[in-house]
């Protein structure tokens, strides 16, 4: 009996010595591939982060350019070129600048920017081109048209830019005609498309993209709106052009605080 039951002990240690290797082995195996499978998911991590930022770092330099959307296309647009930026300093209100591009989306500017309120302004307005070269370093779309763009366009760009939003204003460029039958460019700061024709949808899409970009931009090769999300400068112009001086002193004021303020 005795011998028996040491027999079966010796079975059952056994059993019970093989059950924990068995135990053994698949905890290895489980934490064996577990930690395979955490530095596999770590290596594809790291490729897709390298691969994002070196896709980011491309996206960000002077001549990258963004493909055109199907209806930037729609419309005869060429894609958005990042500019380099060609200055930033403000010349007073009777300084004339020349700018290397037409028309520009960055430079020397008036110390003034046109008001935020007033979206478009008709061809013979006389509007200060450095007013709104301003209002690019503040985040702003310039959607510049020149006198050979149709009667008929010019109707439909006044139409759309009440309708894209307060960080869009229409502004004729009256120094030269634009060049590759394209009379319609779209600018924000350092950022250009050329259109052959107006489109809302190619309008709304641009402003929704680079109007008031984040301030991060402005350290980039091709930076963004240095002052981008601050406000429009002095109401002393109509959409016909500025208010005349009454007494030495015009009737204009500012269109809204110099603070911050995101889109509206």
């Amino acid at each position: 009996m005795a011998k028996k039951t040491a027999e079966r002990n010796a079975r059952l240690e056994a059993l019970r010595r093989e059950q924990k290797r068995k135990e053994r082995r698949r905890a290895i195996l489980i934490y064996g591939t577990a930690g395979t499978l955490a530095v596999v998911l770590l290596a594809v991590v790291l490729t897709l982060t390298i691969t994002s930022n070196h896709k980011a770092a491309k996206t960000h330099k002077v001549g990258y350019v963004a493909s055109a959307s199907a209806a930037a296309k729609a419309a005869n647009c060429t894609g958005v070129v990042n500019d380099a930026q060609v200055g930033q300093t403000h010349v007073t209100a009777n300084e004339t600048v020349t700018y290397k591009q037409t028309p520009p989306s960055s430079g020397n500017h008036d110390g003034d920017p046109l008001p935020g309120s007033i979206r478009f302004y008709n061809p013979n307005s006389g509007i200060r081109i450095e007013r709104a070269v301003h209002n690019l370093e503040h985040g702003f779309v310039i959607g510049w048209y020149d006198s050979k763009l149709p009667a008929d366009q010019i109707t439909q760009l006044k139409n759309i830019a009440t309708a894209a939003g307060s960080r869009f204003i229409a502004v004729p460029w009256t120094r030269s005609v634009f060049a590759d039958d394209r009379h319609f460019v779209l600018t924000a700061w350092d950022r250009t498309q050329r259109c052959g024709t107006v489109s809302s949808d190619a309008v709304f899409e641009f402003v929704k993209k680079y109007s008031n970009p984040d301030p991060a931009g402005a350290t980039w090769n091709s930076p963004t709106a240095p002052e981008s999300g601050a406000s429009g400068g002095t109401l002393n112009v109509t959409e016909d052009g500025p208010i005349p001086v009454l007494n030495g002193e015009n009737t204009g004021v500012p269109s809204s605080s110099p603070t911050m303020t995101g889109n509206q």
